[in-house]
């Protein structure tokens, strides 16, 4: 049976999002992102379910340095609209409980209340705090609220009515081979040092070959203090000929890490 790997436990947001579009799959809740990317790396039909970015909270860090630091290839990227409610043992509460990206797209709600956040990793670990600790509530699914019997106090608390989360498929690279079709390419470059006119530079060589970059994002190596790397995503394939040739002249002068091409679904 084919596996998919997602942030847990049961009825997170990965895992509502697995039962829907993986319904004939085995679903295995991991306590972390990083977990479920590592346990795709097994190969064969072996998946990981992980989110990217939300359009309240930005990127998922957690995913894009997974990304780097294994054999990743990314399948297809789904777009997934998020219901936040917030449940609780009873309607007076102080605390609030959920993930981080959960608690930025409800920072509005929050703040108006004047609730202590606690930030812990997972919506639905939340709601099981919740349902043992009566002075907390929780942000989270309503599947998730109605699993661990919590009454919910406010339905679509987040900033804006239509959520949305990009979640990425992912799994392990073949061997030699990058996925060459789809809407869209991701990488990361780093540097190998750092310098005036180095972003203009990686700019420019997208810009004399005409292609359009719908991302970028500087993000720290975790080596030293001022040294950082860039994740973009890039119209194009691999497969076409100005997106290879702007990715292998890139390589000869710094580290390239591409994910493979891939198109974007709504679910």
């Amino acid at each position: 049976m084919r596996k998919i790997y997602v942030l847990g436990p049961a009825f997170s947001y990965s895992y509502n999002l697995a039962v829907k579009k993986y319904a004939n799959w085995e679903i295995i809740c991991c306590e972390s992102i990083t977990e479920a990317i590592k346990q795709a790396m097994q190969g064969g039909s072996t998946r990981a379910l992980v989110p990217v970015e939300n359009m309240l909270g930005g990127s998922v860090r957690e995913t894009l340095f997974s990304l780097q630091k294994k054999n990743a290839q990314i399948v297809q990227a789904i777009d997934y609209e998020i219901n936040n409610v917030i449940a609780a043992q009873k309607s007076s509460f102080k605390k609030v409980a959920s993930h981080s990206q959960a608690l930025d797209q409800c920072n509005n709600f929050i703040q108006k209340r004047k609730l202590e956040k606690i930030e812990i990793t997972a919506t639905s670990k939340a709601m099981e705090l919740a349902a043992e600790d009566e002075e907390v509530a929780a942000i989270g699914s309503p599947e998730a609220a109605q699993h661990y019997g919590l009454k919910v106090i406010s339905q679509k608390i987040s900033n804006q009515a239509n959520n949305t989360t990009r979640f990425l498929e992912i799994k392990r690279a073949d061997q030699g081979k990058e996925r060459a079709a789809g809407e869209k390419t991701s990488l990361i470059i780093t540097p190998k040092e750092d310098r005036a006119g180095l972003l203009f530079e990686i700019l420019s060589v997208f810009q004399v070959k005409k292609i359009n970059l719908t991302k970028i994002e500087s993000m720290p190596t975790g080596r030293k203090m001022n040294d950082y790397l860039f994740y973009l995503e890039i119209e194009g394939a691999l497969k076409d000929k100005e997106v290879k040739e702007a990715i292998n002249f890139l390589r000869t002068w710094m580290k390239v890490d591409v994910f493979g091409s891939y198109n974007t679904i709504s679910c």
